[in-house]
């Protein structure tokens, strides 16, 4: 192991997930640059202390602080100790390779006007690591085109029909690259090499600028569980995320806190309701896109016979019409 520190603050929020979250401090421990500091801010039922982690980070540069549960107030917590130059959001379930925060902050340094670097985030599915969604066929990428969804899925010309109107339909929908929708719902599908970059990306395991994000911290109005956080945070930052493709950190998902589906789609919707009430670069245009992708989620719940989604579809289109977030 180097002992060589960087000016980096490691901030992790985390609940009740003892065992995930020494899991990511020894990976944090193992890196060839270290961190100037590590803030673990902790909402767990039963406290966690530095004595519980002891042989997973060196305890001389580990700081446990507790807060009430709230991701966005942990991360707030543990941003606003912080003393160094760069900020490096974790989540408590993350593996990271042994050069993750030397390669981010090298990147950083090299690029001043870059606020925000990530690496590519993979989850395991059928047991293989994976960065995007499965592939999408042509009629499912037209019906989510003309209702506005988000899509997260690597989409190349070579997955698809040769047929001409197919091939000029995916050209067209490539040529606009990562982006957010008019229905504000964000459209991540250009996940090239070495470097790529999107308006919206997750945050859990993303490097950035002190001042950035001291001066845009969390909205603390977001469920606690913080769906919808990250989006709300690169809003307020006006920072797109570089992602560093070849450099890939695991996501192991723990379960423990984990919202159900139907609720995390409930949350996730209503966050972005909040979000384009919010923020005045979206309006009333954006808003009706809105409605109309909600609506046509609504079709794909019913032709699919997910009633109970289609239950929680039915509120959310209700305080929407109302003009009525939840968070508000």
């Amino acid at each position: 192991m180097n002992d060589l520190l960087s000016n980096v603050t490691v901030v992790i929020p985390t609940r009740n997930r003892l065992e995930s979250l020494k899991r990511t401090l020894v990976s944090l421990n193992n890196q060839s640059i270290l961190a100037k500091e590590v803030i673990v801010v902790d909402s767990s039922d039963n406290n966690i202390c530095e004595e519980d982690l002891h042989g997973s980070y060196n305890s001389s540069r580990l700081l446990v602080i507790h807060s009430k549960p709230s991701v966005c107030l942990q991360r707030n917590i543990g941003i606003e100790k912080s003393k160094s130059e760069f900020i490096f959001l974790c989540d408590d379930d993350m593996e990271l390779p042994g050069n993750y925060i030397e390669s981010l902050i090298k990147y950083l340094n090299e690029n001043k006007d870059v606020n925000i670097v990530s690496g590519l985030v993979v989850e395991k599915r059928n047991e293989e690591w994976k960065y995007s969604e499965r592939k999408i066929t042509f009629f499912k990428l037209l019906v989510y085109h003309v209702f506005g969804l988000s899509i997260w899925t690597e989409l190349k010309m070579k997955d698809f029909s040769s047929n001409k109107l197919v091939q000029k339909f995916v050209k067209f929908y490539l040529g606009k690259g990562n982006r957010i929708a008019k229905s504000g719902w964000p459209i991540v599908i250009n996940y090239e090499l070495p470097i790529f970059k999107t308006p919206i990306y997750s945050l859990m395991c993303a490097v950035i600028r002190s001042e950035i994000i001291k001066n845009s911290p969390y909205d603390e109005a977001f469920y606690e569980n913080g769906i919808g956080d990250n989006y709300d945070v690169l809003m307020s930052m006006n920072s797109e995320v570089t992602v560093l493709s070849t450099l890939k950190v695991k996501h192991y998902k723990a379960p423990t806190n984990r919202v159900k589906n139907e609720k995390a789609y409930y949350y996730r919707v209503s966050a972005l309701h909040y979000i384009l009430l919010k923020f005045k670069r979206f309006g009333i245009r954006n808003l009706a896109f809105f409605l109309w992708s909600i609506f046509g989620n609504s079709m794909l719940f019913l032709l699919n016979g997910k009633f109970k989604m289609l239950g929680y579809n039915m509120k959310l289109l209700a305080r929407i019409l109302a003009n009525k977030s939840i968070y508000n």
